[in-house]
């Protein structure tokens, strides 16, 4: 029979390794779903170590304190799984594992580094790379003048405040409605695979009052990138498509999908309810440059609206991708400047 502090001892160390040794396993397993699985053990990393190191320091205190005499001829026998020899095994595998993050980041790519699993973050060198790739592809929309399709008006809108900030990403909880976990499995899967899209609008319009709004609403709201809305739209997913357009404006095109409802932002607050009545129904919204889909985006949230997405860059950044839409007329291949 094992010991209990051995038992415990074990545990603790899968529990402590688990947010920081998971990412690996990810890409070996080449699963999406299996990187975030135990993302909720990060903040009591620190202390999971802790325990781990106190409940061995038990075991072995257990294991080598003088033993109290026994009126008994016989030696008690000890099993192989309460022995020192299992313990110190034991002991081994806990310093191999808790000191993963020392030099697991220098064997695999997709380990943590000690310092962010000290902070209890556990970010990957992968998601530092994804995180340079995106600063390195907004510093080129920010350096893109307006003629070539930025959504800035001039470079130093680009680089005023609050481009310079740091986006706050929601915290997105994995859903149990079967239709609403494919999406979640598309999203995750492009976080750890991310495909490169010609898009090099700003996350912005150059003023701060509302690129402020927007970046608290990118703290709320999941964007999607248009290779993911593509990929639902070819696998006849089942989801709603929300055009939050000006009337006028949808004139330029239109991203064609099975179930699309056409809404101004205007009236979104009092005609959403009575167009989609299931709170848990997938809804992906869209606007030309991706400003109005983000903020309905956001008010859907607050509505109820539990599954809610919106399209990153809006329909230019779909244009951009060489993605195909309907104007009625063929493929549009321009959408001019909100």
């Amino acid at each position: 029979m094992i010991n209990k502090s051995i038992l415990t001892a074990i545990g603790a160390t899968i529990a402590a390794s688990l947010c920081c040794i998971t990412p690996v396993l990810a890409v070996l397993a080449g699963s999406s779903t299996l990187a975030s699985s135990f993302s909720w053990l990060t903040p009591y990393h620190n202390y999971l170590v802790w325990f781990t190191v106190l409940v061995l320091l038990y075991a072995w205190y257990d294991k080598l304190k003088p033993a109290k005499e026994i009126d008994c001829d016989c030696d008690a026998k000890v099993g192989f799984f309460s022995s020192k020899k299992f313990l110190a095994i034991v002991t081994v595998f806990s310093v191999i594992m808790l000191s993963f993050p020392q030099w697991g980041n220098k064997v695999f790519d997709a380990a943590p580094s000690a310092e962010s699993c000290a902070t209890g973050v556990c970010d990957s060198k992968i998601s530092k790379k994804n995180e340079t790739a995106n600063k390195n592809e907004e510093k080129t929309a920010n350096a893109t003048p307006a003629s070539t399709g930025s959504a800035c008006k001039t470079k130093s809108d680009c680089n005023a405040k609050p481009f310079k900030q740091a986006i706050k990403r929601p915290i997105i909880k994995k859903p149990t409605d079967e239709k609403a976990l494919t999406v979640f499995k598309y999203m995750q899967n492009e976080k750890l695979h991310p495909t490169p899209y010609k898009q090099k609008a700003c996350t912005g319009y150059g003023r701060p009052a509302i690129d402020g709004m927007m970046a608290d609403a990118r703290s709320k709201v999941e964007e999607m990138s248009p290779i993911v809305l593509k990929k639902m739209i070819d696998n006849e997913d089942e989801f709603i498509l929300l055009d939050v357009r000006e009337v006028a404006q949808r004139s330029e095109g239109e991203i064609y999908a099975d179930d699309t409802v056409q809404m101004t932002r205007g009236n979104l607050e009092f005609m959403i309810m009575n167009k989609i009545k299931n709170k848990d129904a997938v809804i992906v919204t869209y606007c030309r440059t991706g400003g109005r889909g983000l903020l309905a985006a956001e008010t859907l949230k607050k509505l109820g609206y539990n599954n809610v997405y919106t399209l990153k860059g809006g329909l230019k950044a779909w244009a951009k991708a060489g993605l195909p839409f309907d104007s009625g007329l063929g493929i549009v291949v321009k959408v001019e400047d909100e």
